[in-house]
């Protein structure tokens, strides 16, 4: 009951923030090549912006075209009710580190998603942190499935910030919102070490994230 009454808030003031917030979007040429291709993309950005990206989202794309990562238990039990009426595809996934052989088939059933048309959105500094540090999921991912990353970073000055380990934002309605969007990452299937991966797609995120805050305060 408690998980369906939170999620049930999320997904409400994510239509607060979809409906009132103007969003300001650098990088939209390139946006609009990537959705021209057709192919699947992993969408990424650090936890705290979740409700900047699914308001970003939903006015640019299909959202039902998303797959959505939730941890595997009661931490997952709201997010599972807010991506539900959001629309997205909530999958399941222990987050913990476990290498358990039902962990590793939720993983192909996952690459298989992807790898037939699903979107992925991923915030790799989840779901507990530490924040600001990609995980190694993300990578992962990619190289699995070849789908490309797009590193976005979100900015807005009048919200409120969650006072925890990501200082989860959430936009007052009627703010300003910028996107900025990076340019395209794609993981080689052959490479073997991803640390060094890991460090740029961070440096990245760090970047795209500074860029947004920028270009805030310059329009």
């Amino acid at each position: 009951m408690i998980a369906k009454i939170s999620g049930t808030i999320l997904y409400l003031f994510s239509v607060l923030v979809y409906r009132t917030c103007r969003f300001h979007i650098s990088g939209v040429d390139q946006f609009e090549r990537i959705l021209k291709r057709g192919e699947p993309v992993i969408f990424t950005s650090w936890h705290g912006m979740t409700m900047m990206i699914a308001g970003f989202l939903r006015k640019r794309m299909d959202i039902s075209s998303f797959i959505g990562i939730r941890p595997d238990d009661y931490r997952g039990d709201t997010l599972e009710v807010f991506g539900r009426k959001l629309g997205v595809d909530s999958f399941p996934l222990n987050l913990s580190g476990d290498s358990t052989l039902g962990t590793g088939r939720k993983l192909v059933s996952l690459v298989r998603k992807i790898s037939s048309g699903k979107n992925l959105i991923i915030h790799p500094d989840g779901p507990a942190g530490p924040s600001y540090f990609v995980k190694p999921g993300l990578s992962f991912l990619a190289k699995k499935t070849g789908a490309p990353i797009l590193p976005i970073g979100c900015y807005c000055r009048h919200a409120y910030h969650v006072p925890r380990w990501d200082r989860y934002t959430l936009p007052l309605p009627f703010s300003k919102i910028h996107i900025h969007l990076g340019n395209l990452v794609t993981v080689p299937e052959n490479l073997q070490d991803l640390s060094e991966t890991n460090q740029q797609l961070t440096d990245i995120l760090h970047r795209v994230s500074a860029q947004a805050s920028a270009n805030y305060y310059e329009l």
